[in-house]
């Protein structure tokens, strides 16, 4: 019987890639750079750890699994992207402790005023900056509860934070949060928000869901950061609500376009702090490590022993 072939590329040392094979001894494995896969290869291939380029994917219905090695799957559900029956799992739960990470010090870095005193410093000044403000007692709104929403709030409960979630479908109320509630009610905590993190994915329903309108209805004086997609933000209409001094402090690390043109006014506004789509790289052990345990219990699902994991739902791009 001839061997299952995986192709495969990602963030996989020489430890994990002896792992894959040594685990999985009748699969055939290859390993290669992403620039290195042709199109031949991927029609050669039962199955595919890695985000390949989508014009790769096409065309190939006998292809039985794709494994991402990102969160976000938007690119992958589009029609015409894999066959109908193709299982689509991506690496949501990997990500959430780091990105929740530079959210909790980005959060403090801007209430504490850091970049003001990292640009005194680079022109030699010594100046006090002034009032702080903290997280203790605040108000913190967090829309999307999936993995990262939920290691956020657990970061952030320790510092005396009353937590809210959005999510689309409202069951118990997890212990990280004191309230929760459905996209319903997300005009209205807005406007009660002293931090608004948004954690969502890219979907048709979030596609620019934070418009003019709904920004307009955050509380003036708070602070939004962006950790999802950045396609969930009107740019354009972020960069008015910044002008006109709605937020005490705004940061991207996503944004739509990516990268940000140069020259666009964000770089350079007052209170908003950009970084590349950082947060959830490839930097961080703890994250490489969850992504290669993913993978390999999605391998074995693959094979029939087990239940997969984090199985994106094509229609909604959600999650099961």
């Amino acid at each position: 019987m001839q061997m299952k072939k995986v192709l495969v590329c990602g963030p996989f040392d020489e430890i994990k890639r002896s792992s894959f094979k040594e685990s999985n001894s009748d699969l055939d494995f290859l390993f290669l750079e992403k620039e290195k896969i042709t199109a031949r290869l991927v029609r050669q291939a039962d199955a595919v750890i890695g985000n390949l380029p989508i014009e790769l994917l096409k065309g190939n219905p006998n292809l039985e699994w794709v494994q991402l090695t990102s969160s976000g799957a938007d690119a992958y559900v589009k029609p015409g992207v894999l066959g109908e029956h193709t299982v689509l799992t991506s690496a949501t739960g990997a990500y959430g402790l780091g990105i929740a990470e530079y959210m909790v010090a980005m959060l403090l870095v801007m209430m504490k005023k850091i970049p003001a005193y990292l640009d005194n410093q680079k022109q030699g000044i010594w100046r006090d900056e002034g009032r702080v403000t903290g997280l203790c007692g605040k108000r913190v709104l967090i829309v999307g509860m999936g993995n990262i929403g939920t290691e956020f709030a657990e970061r952030i409960r320790p510092f005396g934070c009353e937590i809210i979630g959005i999510r689309r479908r409202v069951g118990k109320c997890p212990a990280e949060l004191d309230e929760l509630h459905s996209m319903e009610d997300l005009e209205t905590e807005l406007a009660r928000a002293d931090v608004t993190a948004l954690c969502l994915p890219g979907t048709s329903e979030t596609y620019h869901l934070f418009d003019d309108r709904l920004l307009s209805l955050c509380k003036t004086g708070s602070y939004l950061i962006n950790v999802g997609r950045g396609s969930v933000i009107d740019t354009e209409a972020l960069t008015r609500q910044v002008k006109a001094r709605k937020f005490e402090g705004v940061w991207l690390d996503v944004c739509e376009p990516e990268p940000l043109p140069y020259g666009h006014p964000l770089y350079s506004l007052p209170g908003v702090i950009l970084t590349p789509h950082i947060t959830g790289g490839f930097h961080l052990d703890t994250t490489l490590q969850k992504i290669f345990e993913i993978c390999m219990q999605n391998l074995k699902a693959w094979q029939g022993d087990g239940e997969y994991r984090s199985v994106v739902d094509r229609n909604s791009g959600y999650c099961r």
